[in-house]
């Protein structure tokens, strides 16, 4: 199976404080920009999973319809599966009706309860906490599957435990933990402890929850990208090994040759990346 990540916006409506996303312009992606991605990995593949995100996808469902809509129509005979990842602010009754439609598998960022207005606000600084709770119910009334993705820092690492207690009590049963990824140098304070996290995800390992984290994979692989088969795709077309490197390791763009980038590496090579930039950041500036 082939892995398309589509960024389509750059718009937020929140301002992360340790974001990956370069949201510095409006901009949404075009149907001709995501039909390039689709086609070239369904010339490789008759099987694709594709994830929306951005940015907020949920400010561009329009395109994630017509996606849908193309890909049923021109690909009736090919397994496709389809998921968004979204901080399900902006849910409400008639996009959650439409999500079930189209069948999307759901993902929510939320990195923990009372932490999480800090980690995670709107523009004008406000809580978005309480909003991602009722999206988080909504999804739930309508029997709507869905994982929960947190980003782990210093900050929010002590509460890991409670926040999964807590999950559990509204009937969560999948979470992944995403260990921050130092895209700026200021976000380097907000790295967590990496003994403190295994010795927590140890004691988590017997909850009635599943937490990809704990799963073992290949020998050879970390992710799709370790087996050249994950194409990220920017809002504009570009094309980098995975989000959290865009920016940093533009590989071309749809509207050239595309070729799958493949990375050997049994780590998260985006992590190791970036740590090992900033690293040597601060040995020049030592200097």
């Amino acid at each position: 199976m082939k892995y398309l990540i589509l960024k389509i916006t750059n718009r937020c409506n929140l301002n992360c404080i340790y974001c990956y996303a370069n949201n510095k312009n409006d901009k949404d992606m075009d149907f001709k920009t995501a039909k390039r991605s689709i086609d070239y990995l369904l010339n490789l593949d008759d099987k694709l999973k594709i994830q929306f995100t951005g940015g907020e996808p949920l400010l561009n469902f329009k395109l994630i319809e017509k996606v849908v809509k193309y890909c049923n129509k021109t690909y009736p005979n090919k397994t496709i599966t389809y998921a968004i990842q979204t901080n399900a602010t902006l849910l409400d009754k008639k996009l959650v009706e439409r999500i079930k439609d189209l069948n999307l598998n759901v993902g929510v960022s939320i990195d923990g309860l009372e932490v999480n207005d800090h980690l995670r606000p709107y523009k004008d600084g406000k809580s978005s906490t309480l909003d991602t709770l009722k999206g988080i119910y909504l999804l739930n009334s309508y029997n709507i599957k869905f994982g929960i993705t947190s980003v782990i820092t210093s900050y929010n690492l002590p509460y890991l435990k409670d926040f999964v207690e807590y999950l559990l009590a509204v009937g969560v049963r999948s979470v992944s933990f995403d260990l921050l990824k130092p895209k700026k140098e200021d976000h380097l304070k907000l790295l967590p402890n990496l003994g403190e996290f295994k010795k927590i995800l140890d004691e988590l390992k017997n909850y009635p929850i599943f937490i990809k984290n704990l799963q073992k994979r290949p020998n050879r692989g970390y992710c799709y990208l370790n087996f050249g088969d994950m194409l990220f795709v920017n809002e504009y077309g570009d094309i980098y090994p995975c989000p959290t490197l865009e920016g940093f390791f533009y590989v071309g763009n749809v509207s050239e040759e595309i070729k799958l980038p493949k990375i050997e590496c049994n780590k998260c090579y985006a992590r190791e990346f970036l740590m090992s930039m900033w690293n040597k950041s601060d040995r020049i500036k030592k200097r």
